[in-house]
């Protein structure tokens, strides 16, 4: 009896690892289209192509909400972590490992934010102050992506393994590759100011 109780509750933190990096995986991916989605050369196609990747990027970024929910939900479940609902709420007071949890609390929060932001873009973008000061709201997005990194590093009772390490450095090297196409391609735009213009118009027009 012993012996399937001990199963059981290393069943249900497989279940959370697994949920955590499911989330994880769909938040790196939400953030790699997401930096993604505004690269890409004027004109329709290359118009089509960010529509595209702003579906996918939001799509991904339900998925990771979900994950990280039922991570959570099973976390706060299972008794071996013994992480109360007050531990998760408030960063650093978790009874295991309280530094990786608490990094965790942080990014659910930023990511939260990042979310309701999101939802709420065409009635806080209402001018380029607002538009500006979104986009600041949304970048916590890259902090909340570090966060759940180093969160899953820590945390986890299988980090150094060849698989966990192989995720982690993918979702690494994928973030790090977007975020370096991102800012190639602003300056891109800087550097070629006119055709920025004419793809912008092109825009309003299919929008219209």
């Amino acid at each position: 009896m012993a012996e399937r109780g001990q199963g059981r509750l290393m069943t249900l933190w497989y279940l959370a690892r697994g949920a955590g990096f499911a989330a994880l995986i769909a938040f790196t991916a939400s953030t790699v289209l997401g930096a993604l989605a505004t690269t890409g050369s004027p004109g329709a196609r290359g118009l089509d192509r960010r529509y595209l990747r702003q579906m996918a990027h939001r799509s991904a970024a339900v998925t990771g909400l979900a994950m990280l929910a039922t991570h959570i939900v099973l976390i706060l479940t299972d008794v071996y972590v013994n992480a109360s609902a007050t531990g998760a709420l408030i960063p650093f007071t978790a009874g295991y490992r309280p530094f990786a949890l608490g990094l965790g609390s942080i990014a659910v929060y930023l990511f939260i934010l990042v979310a309701v932001a999101g939802a709420a873009r065409g009635r806080l973008a209402t001018s380029a102050r607002a538009a500006r000061n979104w986009r600041r709201v949304h970048a916590m997005a890259y902090a909340g992506w570090a966060l759940s990194m180093g969160h899953g590093i820590l945390a986890g009772t299988d980090t150094g393994t060849r698989w966990t390490t192989a995720i982690y450095l993918a979702c690494g090297a994928a973030v790090v590759f977007a975020v370096g196409a991102r800012l190639s391609g602003l300056r891109t735009e800087r550097a070629h100011p006119l055709a920025v213009a004419r793809e912008t118009r092109l825009r309003s027009g299919r929008a219209s």
